[in-house]
């Protein structure tokens, strides 16, 4: 008799996500020594650049604080500035600054590269039927994952940047 337990729902998509921002974050720390994989998680729900620190933390499914703590942080390193809504002044928006712009784009190429991984270990039709399922499952509109040669131009270019400039190699520390 087996004494392995069957997945459960929670465990695999669990699984799946961790390796799916294991293999994101690495990639992005691998360029950008002065941050943790906590930074990270800010630019995991897409570009950030003009929202509030509230949206931001809805979308990492975080706490208000702890977002603070973390665009604060990017603040000081100089990957965003904090300014004034428009719409209502007692609010701050995040706006990137060139470095920020080049950190969220090498966040977005790390996760296309992992994309279209995914799609050619799986194959085309269960990779689509898969994205489907998960944006019905989350409650999100049903739109197709981007263009494969989108994607395919995201990964390229900050790959070819990363050869480019010789960045890669995240400093040991001793």
């Amino acid at each position: 008799m087996s004494t392995e337990q069957p997945a459960r729902i929670t465990g695999l998509l669990r699984t799946a996500a961790d390796r799916a921002f294991d293999a994101v974050r690495d990639e992005v720390l691998a360029r950008h020594a002065d941050l943790r994989a906590a930074h990270v998680q800010v630019f995991s729900g897409g570009p950030i650049d003009g929202l509030r620190v509230t949206e931001l933390a809805d979308r990492a499914a975080m706490t208000k604080q702890s977002m603070h703590e973390l665009v604060g942080h990017l603040e000081r390193c100089g990957y965003v500035r904090r300014e004034p809504d428009p719409a209502d002044q007692r609010a701050r928006l995040v706006r990137l600054t060139d470095r920020g712009t080049e950190l969220q784009e090498t966040a977005h190429a790390a996760s296309a590269r992992l994309h279209l991984q995914w799609r050619e270990r799986v194959g085309d039709a269960r990779f689509d039927a898969l994205w489907a399922a998960l944006q019905e499952l989350a409650g999100l509109p049903g739109s197709p994952p981007e263009r494969l040669d989108a994607l395919r131009g995201r990964a390229a270019t900050v790959a070819a940047s990363r050869s480019a400039d010789g960045a890669g190699a995240r400093p040991e520390t001793q």
